[in-house]
């Protein structure tokens, strides 16, 4: 199929039809406040020790899941001090990126602990000793000028009074640092037991944002719902600090089973025994905006004195080469949804798979996406781009990207335009990202019509 250019009549239609989006005067040629964000994805995971389901003790299965995902900052708890170096090598070699870490032992004396991973310098780093043996790690990145404060920690897995009263430590803890708060972590306890709802108090819950919004994804052994399995129940968490800094976009816990590998000796007694895991828990990943607009200068990073505070000494870690800026897709300021047309048609969503009025034999929607922070280099195409839609059941597609430009008269803005996968099942929400040079941007949700 050839998609043509950019006529001066499509261009007109294109800006009414993106001004009715955006909300904003007709003529202004700079990107509208609410698109100025970054995509930050988080993911919490409780790695059992790097053994498998098989019993098998696999590091380099543990990075390789991690990678996968391609988060920005990770949350792990149950890892051996001993493991650190190695799990930070190993994702160094699988993303071609420079990893930070810090970590803090589960109590003092045990090399066991929680760790933070990092693709952004630290700024500071810190932690607690809690109640019943346990920690939280903390670690302040800045990430566009803007202060982000993480948390992993793993909660006692005794009692529930036990984990409520470590659930107020954390958050007193968290209350010396000010700004943007992001908590990691295996809480032991459903998202309706008192140390969940002790965080949802303060907090909110990326899960349950995701799954109220219809961005919420997992599979068909562990479908969506407010219990949807990280382990027997949901018991690994991301809390955020829910503000206009800070937008949770989509969540997901991914199938991790090897469904050809029915060699499964850690058992849990649910549909998940079908394929040996990395670990007996799923992990949850968390895609956010973080809206750094206005931000000049970082925030003074704050120095709060923690008791007591964990003995070992965070290693010096070395500065990462500064990655390039991420696409970023628009959103509708009004609804937060992705900003996106039929490609011949100039309708929105929801969108059919197939369209009659299509040019070209196999009748396949083209819809376009619109983005800032797109760089070719010289002598590149559209096929340097790289489309993505992951389903509501975490089925995963990818999307030819089959023309890109920029708009006429708006020199930051880009119109990208790809293919819907080759699926008739497909329908209902839909998360779509792109990616340039191996940078991705922010997941968006679409809406994907019944056949």
């Amino acid at each position: 199929m050839v998609i043509r250019k950019l006529s001066s009549v499509y261009a007109v239609l294109v800006c009414f039809t993106l001004l009715a989006f955006l909300h904003a005067p007709a003529g202004k040629a700079e990107p509208p406040v609410p698109f100025a964000v970054v995509p930050l994805r988080v993911m919490s995971w409780n790695i059992q020790f790097g053994d498998g389901t098989d019993a098998v003790k696999n590091y380099d299965r543990t990075a390789s899941w991690i990678a996968k995902f391609n988060p920005d900052l990770v949350g792990l708890c149950e890892v051996p001090s001993g493991s650190v170096s190695t799990l930070v090598t190993l994702l160094n070699q699988k993303t071609g990126r420079t990893w930070v870490s810090h970590f803090v032992p589960k109590y003092s004396g045990t090399d066991e602990g929680n760790l933070i991973l990092s693709r952004h310098a630290f700024v500071s780093v810190n932690g607690r000793f809690l109640s019943v043996n346990r920690s939280v790690a903390q670690a302040t990145v800045n990430i566009s000028g803007r202060n982000i404060n993480f948390f992993a920690t793993h909660l006692d897995d005794a009692a529930s009074s036990n984990r409520v009263v470590e659930a107020g430590e954390i958050k007193d803890f968290a209350s010396g640092f000010s700004g943007t708060r992001i908590f990691t972590g295996d809480f032991n306890g459903g998202p309706d037991t008192a140390e969940a709802l002790a965080m949802t108090s303060s907090y909110s819950d990326a899960w349950t944002d995701a799954m109220n919004r219809g961005t919420a994804s997992a599979y068909a052994d562990n479908p969506v719902g407010m219990h949807t399995r990280t382990r027997r129940g949901r018991i690994d968490y991301v809390f955020y600090t829910s503000n206009s800094v800070l937008v949770a976009n989509a969540a997901r816990i991914p199938d991790s089973r090897d469904l050809n590998n029915t060699n499964v000796v850690i058992r849990l007694g649910t549909l998940d025994d079908k394929g040996v895991r990395p670990s007996d828990h799923n992990a949850v990943i968390a895609d956010f905006d973080l809206n750094v607009d206005s931000v000049t200068t970082p925030a003074p990073t704050p120095t709060p004195t923690p008791t007591p505070t964990p003995t070992p000494t965070p290693k010096p870690t070395a500065t990462p080469t500064p990655a390039p800026a991420p696409p970023v897709l628009l959103t509708d300021s009004s609804t937060n949804r992705g900003v996106a047309l039929h490609s011949t048609l100039f309708t929105r969503d929801p969108f059919w798979i197939t369209s009659p009025l299509n040019p070209g034999t196999d009748k396949r929607t083209r819809i376009t996406l619109f983005s800032t922070n797109i760089n070719l280099l010289a002598g590149e195409t559209a096929s340097a781009i790289k489309g993505k839609a992951v389903s509501s059941f975490g089925g995963v597609y990818e999307l030819p990207v089959e023309y890109a430009a920029k708009v006429p008269g708006y020199d930051w803005l880009w119109h990208v335009t790809v293919r819907l996968p080759e699926d008739p099942s497909l329908q209902g929400n839909i998360s779509m990202s792109i990616s340039l040079h191996g940078v991705s941007s922010n997941s968006v949700t679409l809406k994907i019509a019944p056949p």
